[in-house]
Parts: C-alpha cells; structure tokens; sequence
C-alpha cells in the first residue's frame, strides 16, 4: 500500500502537463497564421458594411494605387437621397442621387496618402454626407471602417 500514496499527485501532474502543451501548441498555431486574423477583420468590415448600414450599404470595395473603387446601395425605401461618399482621406465632390435600392459605383480619389503593395491591408474610417427626402442634411458613420487589401 505504501507505493499508492504518490499515484494521485504524479496523475495530476502529467494530466497538468498533457493540457499546458495541448494549450501551447494552440497558441503556436494561432502565431504562425496570421492571416487569418486579418481575413477575420476584412469579413467582419464587409458584413457591417453589407447589412447593417443604414441608409447605405457598401457592398463592394476596392483601393488600387491612391484610388478607392465603392459600389453603394441606397437600402432606405422612403425615397432618393443624394450623397457625398468621404472615405479616409479623400471625398468625392460629385453629388450622387440614389433611387431607392439603386447601386451605383462610386470612385475617390486619395483615400490614402501613398499607394500600398499588392496584399497589404488598408483600413480607412467612412463618412457619408447625404440629403433627406425632406431636404435635410444627414451624416452616416460608419460604426466599423472599411477593411481590405490592396489590389
């Protein structure tokens, strides 16, 4: 009976053991992507952007060089809004009235000081200046930026 006292204490340990290294190898892996922490923040962006803006959505978005490419939608169905589209540092000067559910492709310029390489990330905060149906001026921010990688 006498060897049975250290059985518990020795089981302990090894299970102990068998979980910090379960625990370390979880954590390694999560270090050697990191990839998919930004693909998380990109769909996370999109998802925002795609469904929960109101009274427009972005639905697709791209930056190439300096220049931001966006395709909006007015998702708001009680009438046509016209609006300006600022997003990081640059601002589209053009009004553009939107039809209820019309999508229309918008382009602005300088939406960063200086173009990033193919792959890389930008993040770019978004603000939308638009007219009411009743002529009242408005401001949409957006409550996540507008997250993607550089084409």
């Amino acid at each position: 009976m006498g060897y049975m006292k250290g059985q518990g204490a020795t089981e302990y340990l090894v299970l102990l053991a068998v979980v910090l290294i379960i625990a370390l190898v979880s954590i390694a892996l999560l270090g050697f992507f990191p990839g998919l922490a930004s693909d998380a923040k990109i769909t996370q962006s999109q998802s925002y952007w795609r469904g929960e803006a109101r009274p427009f959505a972005i639905i697709e978005n791209a930056v190439s060089g300096t220049t931001g490419t966006f395709v909006l939608q007015n998702v708001d169905a009680s009438g046509s809004l016209a609006m300006n589209l600022g997003v990081g540092g640059g601002y589209n000067t053009t009004s553009v009235t939107f039809a209820p559910g019309e999508i229309r492709t918008i382009s602005v310029g300088s939406v960063v000081p200086s173009a990033g390489a193919a792959g890389t990330m930008y993040d770019l905060n978004v603000t939308i200046d638009y007219t009411s149906p009743n002529g009242i001026a408005m401001k949409q921010f957006g409550g996540k930026n507008i997250i993607g990688k550089y084409s």
